[in-house]
């Protein structure tokens, strides 16, 4: 009897402890990246940038803030110049989906002053992993800074008063990034 109790007791110790060992890796592997590392390491800004077909995708033509779209551009000129699916349109802003074929998606806002102008733009970028989110992370930051130059904290200075910041919004089991693209950098 005595000796069935340590047998019990021995297996507990050891399935709790494998249990807790499993939620540590588990968290590890979901946690966000070191932004640290990701602001101290950026790719050099005259360095060659390999464009994959997702990046293409994301960003269009090279012209302009974002897919060809400028801050100050007309309504009409994100219309004529889109290439993605429209989703919703209001007085405020205009927006447009791309899916890929491994179910990650992005939503684009372009956001518009009283005269129906952009005013700024926002990239929501939804993902299915970490290593998803790590891959395009150091996409995008080595586009931006081919096409901008270093950034300061993952926010890059382009023309006139229009910053570009890049940030990784995931949570637990929700992987993404978020692009925020304009003068103002809280639209």
């Amino acid at each position: 009897m005595k000796q069935t109790f340590i047998y019990s007791a021995l297996l507990a110790t050891v399935l709790l402890l494998n249990a807790c060992q499993t939620k540590q890796q588990a968290s590890e592997a979901t946690s966000p990246a070191d932004s640290a590392q990701i602001v101290t390491n950026p790719p050099e800004a005259n360095s060659e940038v390999v464009v994959s077909d997702w990046l293409e995708k994301l960003v269009g033509p090279d012209d302009g803030l974002f897919r060809g779209v400028s801050t100050g551009d007309a309504v009409s000129v994100v219309k004529e110049k889109e290439s993605a699916e429209p989703f919703e349109e209001d007085a405020a802003h205009v927006g447009y989906t791309i899916d890929y074929p491994n179910l990650e998606s992005t939503d684009i806002q372009y956001f518009l002053d009283k005269n129906k102008k952009v005013s700024g733009i926002q990239v929501d970028i939804y993902l299915n992993n970490r290593q998803s989110v790590d891959t395009h992370l150091k996409e995008l930051t080595a586009y931006f800074t081919r096409k901008y130059g270093n950034p300061v904290q993952q926010t890059w200075k382009a023309s006139g008063n229009n910053r570009i910041t890049l940030k990784d919004v995931s949570k637990g089991k929700d992987f993404g990034l978020k692009l925020v693209l304009g003068g103002n950098s809280n639209v």
